[in-house]
Order: structure tokens, then sequence, then C-alpha cells
């Protein structure tokens, strides 16, 4: 048994993605601990449900609800430090990694104090963590969720240390003990720029477990209407919802449109108030849900919208849990040609049709061939199950992971004397 060190700094309840390589790790019968933050004191409740039955420890490097007076004022210092380099960074040019925000410290202190054989290093709040970690000689491996150092769109780049980001990517990469991505096509471009071993595919999926409708249809008003349904974190621009409104103001096919997600200033809203009144009565936004509600209500609708856009490389090539949640939901997947979309359209073409992004007339065209063909759409949606069961589920990730670790644990036996 190793002692492993997760360091995310982000809440547990949204990075599955840390949990799933924790329960993998865990399952092997490691000593597990994952460094996270609790941001919100309402996301508590959410947290410790999460985390029951789980085989590893959560610790919040940056907790909300402590309210011990020390704590409160490590928080208050430690927001003011992050909030100044963000502003030298937009306004002088100058990159500080506290622009990532403020756990760094108590990320390092903590990663510090758990002395791990291992340390996993997730998002890029970690990148920091791990320079300090890999200076201290520790062991250390680095998932690559995101390209962080070319994610978001130029117009949010202003206050990111994306120099300083590119530079620890590229000896992080080149040091880890093993680094994973999320598509192949991430991975041979983080192969090709930074000169270092191919990072392992882990897709961004979950368990193929039983997706029987919970009994409830709480966002569809008709069964009898194809409905479409998309959803994310947040609503805003930059998502493929404004291509997506338009053509579907171009269609005469009765359709429903379903939007989860917690929208950004409005943007919903302003978007629809160009729309023509017709469409707008076949629209419906929906909170955000629970990890394990999201699945029951995918499976209510029959297609799944991903409209990545290509206005960063970062988007490009990585592949969403969006859609691998519409594959494991049975949905057919309408997706813009991104290239980590393309690559799964390529090994499942029957359940993902590709549309050229702004593409307004191609992706009208791309849902006709869906609303209009009921046979058509069905055969979609059981293409997507049979694909996500056979290619996607978490349990060939999971696999992956756990033969890294045991790769990795196997050398270090192997040169003790």
């Amino acid at each position: 048994m190793a002692i492993i060190c997760l360091i995310s700094g982000f809440q547990v309840i949204n990075n599955p993605r840390v949990v799933k390589e924790a329960d993998a790790f865990a399952a092997l019968g490691h000593d597990v601990t994952v460094l996270a933050a609790l941001n919100d004191p309402a996301d508590r409740e959410r947290t410790e449900r999460l985390l029951r039955g789980r085989r590893w420890r959560h610790r919040a490097v940056l907790d909300a609800t402590d309210v011990q007076l020390r704590a409160r004022l490590e928080r208050v210092a430690l927001r003011v430090l992050s909030r100044a380099a963000r502003v030298a960074g937009r306004r002088f040019r100058l990159e500080h990694p506290l622009q990532l925000g403020p756990e760094l410290v108590p990320l390092l202190r903590a990663a510090r104090e758990t002395r791990a054989e291992l340390y996993s290093l997730h998002l890029e709040k970690a990148l920091w963590v791990g320079l300090a970690l890999a200076r201290d000689g520790a062991a250390f491996s680095i998932d690559m969720e995101d390209w962080y150092s070319e994610d978001l769109p130029p117009a949010d780049r202003a206050e990111r240390p994306v120099r300083w980001l590119r530079q620890a990517e590229r000896k992080l990469l080149r040091e880890a003990v093993f680094s994973t991505a999320t598509s192949d096509v991430m991975a041979d471009a983080l192969r090709d720029a930074y000169d270092c071993p191919r990072p392992t595919v882990v897709y961004n999926s979950f368990p193929s477990d039983a997706t029987e409708r919970d009994g409830r249809c709480s966002d569809r008003a008709s069964r009898t209407v194809p409905s479409v349904t998309w959803f994310s974190q947040t609503i805003g621009p930059g998502r493929g919802l404004e291509t997506l409104i338009e053509a579907l103001g171009q269609l005469e096919t009765p359709f429903e449109l379903h939007v989860r997600g917690t929208d950004r200033r409005g943007f919903l809203g302003k978007l629809l108030a160009c729309a023509p009144s017709a469409l707008r009565a076949r629209v419906r936004s929906h909170p955000q849900v629970p990890q394990d509600e999201l699945l029951y209500r995918l499976t209510e609708h029959d297609i799944g919208f991903c409209g990545e856009r290509i206005d960063c490389q970062s988007r490009d090539v990585t592949i969403t849990n969006k859609m691998f949640e519409y594959l494991r939901a049975g949905l057919a997947v309408v997706a813009s040609d991104t290239r980590g979309q393309a690559e799964i359209a390529r090994r499942v073409p029957d359940a993902v049709r590709l549309f050229a992004q702004d593409d307004v007339a191609g992706l009208k065209s791309v849902l006709e061939t869906l609303l209009l063909d009921p046979a058509a759409l069905e055969t979609a949606k059981a293409a997507s199950r049979a694909a996500f069961d056979e290619h996607f589920g978490w349990s060939v990730s999971e696999a992956r992971i756990q033969r890294l670790a045991r790769q990795h644990f196997g050398a270090c036996e192997d040169a003790l004397p």
C-alpha cells in the first residue's frame, strides 16, 4: 500500500475526474487523500453526500465553513493577494501563479504534510504545487484535463499567467512518472508541443451503470415531441448556443429545447430576446442537478448538443464530459467539428453527427435528419449507448489509471536494493 495525494484545489462536487481517480487508486488498496476546497457553505451537504462511503480522505485546504478567526483571516488575505495578482496581470501584463486562485499556498502546505509517495496534479492550481514538489524530489503524475496554457478565449486570458503555465506544463510533463489527457488529439498535441512522453488517454466519462428512468419526467412537456438538450455548469457565450438557437428558429418540425445550468448574466434571456416567439415557447431552462441525478434527466431527451467552438486550442483538442454523458444516456449526439469531438465521431459515426462550427445551415440540416426521421433517431440513440458500453465507459479509463499506478510502484519496488 502506498500513500497517494491528489491535488486539485477545486470543489470535489465540481471535479468528478478527481473523484473517479481517487476511487481508482483506493480500489487498489492505496492510502489516498484528496486536497480540494469548499468555497461555499451551501455546498457542504452535497460534498458530504458525495464523500459518504468513499475509501479515501478529503481535506478542504480552504474551507468556507471553518469559522475560526485564524482560518477566516487566512482566506481573506489569500483572496486579496490573488485578486491583486489578477489586477496586475490585467493592467500591467505581469504574471504570477496567484492569478490562478488563492488555494496555492495552503495546497502546498497540505501536500507536504501528507508525505505522499505519489502526488497526482489536477487542474492549473496544482501546477505551482507540482513545481515545488519536484524541487523537493517528490514523485508526481499530472492530469491534463484541459490544455491549461491554451485554455479560455482571448478576452478571458488577460488575467492568466499564460507564459508561466507553458513553462510549468513543459517541465511537469517531461518529469512526471506518468501523465494523462482527455483525448488522443490532445495527447499528440502535448507530445509535439513539449517534446514529452505521450500522455495516456483517460476519457471524461462515467461508469456504465443502468440508465433506467427514475419514473419522473421533470424536463419535457411532451413525450411525443422530439427533445434536444444541452447542459453545462454555466449557460454563457462561446459554447455554440447562439448557432443552435438560430438553426432551431429555422426549423418547421416540432421540437423542444432544454438548457441546463446556471445562467451567466442572463445570457439565455438575451439570446432568446431576438428569437421568434414560437421558438421561445419551445425553450425551457433548468437549474444544475447533482451528478447522480443528471443521467436520469438526460435520459428524458432524444438529442444531445455539443456546440464547442475553436476559440482556443484547448477547446479544440479536449472532449468534455458532455459528449460522454450523452452517449451514456443513449442520446443521438449533434456536435461541432472540433478535433476532439471529431475523434469520437470517427469511432461511432452512427451515434454522432458533426456540423461545421458557426454553420447555421449545416446544423439545421443535421438536426432535420434526426427530427424528421424517427427511425434514424432511434438508430442513432441505440448506437450511442452501445458505443459507450463498448469503448468509453469509465471502466476502460479506470483500468488505464490503475495500470499506470501498478507500473510506477512496481518500478519503485524493483529499484530497491
